[in-house]
């Protein structure tokens, strides 16, 4: 896939914008997964170039294990979890760094 922002790469991971700023501020992804929801929170300079790009795992209230093997699945959907962010924030990193031309391969 080819990538010129970070918008699309969260996209293209399955997130979706609960809260986006033009400029200043802070923007909001998201992505709930079977035990638990991941959340991107993104900070933006004045210039609405985003500048930390930080995630939180909350479980889902509605979803807690009731046995050992339930258990397995909610640690190894959490595992898959932070190992897909640390590959966007990856890419994210990458995108930071480019000047010309703006646009990086991932996934």
């Amino acid at each position: 896939m080819k990538a010129k922002n970070y918008n699309q790469v969260l996209r293209a991971r399955g997130y979706k914008a609960r809260k986006l700023s033009e400029y200043q501020g802070q923007c909001i992804y998201e992505k709930n997964h079977l035990y638990n929801k991941v959340v991107c929170y993104i900070e933006k300079d004045s210039h609405g170039k985003a500048q930390t790009m930080t995630f939180a795992i909350y479980n889902q209230i509605d979803r807690i294990p009731k046995d050992m093997v339930e258990f397995k699945e909610a640690e190894f959907d959490r595992s898959y979890l932070v190992k897909e962010a640390q590959k966007i924030h990856e890419a994210f990193t990458q995108l930071k760094e480019l000047k010309s031309p703006k646009h990086i391969y991932c996934f």
